[in-house]
């Protein structure tokens, strides 16, 4: 189960890192983790630790629960004209 969990919440982190339009070295840069073991998380090869759980979700504006496959992201809002 572990596997399937990690490969869940590596393509939540992917889809959040990318509608934050961020690149993947800027996240690990921010989080301070090592770019070859950012993209583990987001290949679903690496489960954070909890603190980089927190930093991801915070730098990503993305509840942990969303990032842990709880629940589903809120649609993205299409900007509104004035």
């Amino acid at each position: 189960m572990p596997e399937l969990f990690a490969a869940a919440f590596g393509k939540a982190v992917r889809a959040a890192r990318q509608r934050a339009q961020l690149t993947p070295e800027q996240v690990a840069r921010a989080i301070e983790l090592p770019p070859v073991a950012y993209g583990r998380l987001e290949r679903g090869l690496l489960l954070p630790s909890v603190q980089t759980l927190v930093h991801l979700s915070q730098l990503l504006r993305t509840p942990t629960d969303v990032l842990m496959g709880h629940v589903l992201p809120e649609p993205s809002q299409p900007a509104s004209t004035p």
